[in-house]
């Protein structure tokens, strides 16, 4: 436990989610972000994205479930020029786009997108999960970068640095003055940390992004 504690961390891009992980995500490491459409999942992968590019770095998104759309996320803050993105064909393909990526090298921040409904992805000529999510995270481990894995349900379960489940939080509107229109003074969601499969450290209930976070740009763009 100390030793990933002094495991350095890139910010998901969302302050209060940062504290839940105890800085951030571990470089080197699998991290997951689990739970239903609509629960932030994208949401939070998209703003670890911006904070990246901000800094200059490259990244890669690897969208098995044809999810992305780049002027949506180029109007929150990610710098186009700076992401690899790429449309596998399943989950197979997506891990197998995913050791190429690190191979070569130069990239902090890697996200496999599977969508809804792959908990119990199988490949093709047998291969199974297992096998699939043992190659992602050594070859994670070996680039020394971060992978998040969207999905409904854990993905890579016990072999993940850290698990984020997810839930559907809320919005909160500021009213506008004299029939104005509204406008998003930020979000919520529902949050823990999972390691190896058990819940540690403190459930939060409503992880809350403000203007100020770069998840909160993304709703406010979708």
């Amino acid at each position: 436990m100390r030793r990933e504690r002094a495991r350095p961390r890139l910010t998901s891009g969302v302050a209060a989610l940062d504290t839940l992980l105890g800085g951030g995500w571990p470089q080197g490491k699998v991290g997951e972000l689990a739970g239903p459409d609509s629960s932030g999942r994208s949401g939070v992968a998209i703003a670890t994205v911006a904070a990246a590019t901000v800094r200059g770095e490259v990244v890669a998104w690897l969208d098995a479930a044809d999810a992305l759309d780049p002027a949506s996320v180029a109007a929150v803050g990610v710098d186009l020029r700076r992401v690899l993105w790429v449309r596998p064909r399943g989950v197979e393909e997506a891990v197998r786009a995913a050791e190429l990526v690190l191979e070569v090298g130069g990239f902090t921040v890697v996200v496999l997108d599977f969508g809804s409904g792959v908990s119990s992805a199988q490949g093709r000529g047998g291969k199974g999960r297992g096998a699939l999510r043992l190659r992602l995270t050594r070859a994670v481990e070996r680039a020394g970068a971060v992978a998040l894995v969207l999905a409904e349900r854990p993905w890579v379960g016990t072999l993940a640095g850290v698990t984020v489940v997810l839930g559907r939080g809320g919005v909160r509107w500021g009213e506008g003055a004299d029939g104005e229109p509204r406008w998003l003074a930020g979000i919520a969601l529902e949050a823990h940390v999972e390691r190896g499969g058990i819940e540690c450290g403190a459930r939060v209930p409503r992880v809350h992004a403000g203007p100020g976070d770069q998840l909160h740009r993304a709703a406010a763009a979708g």
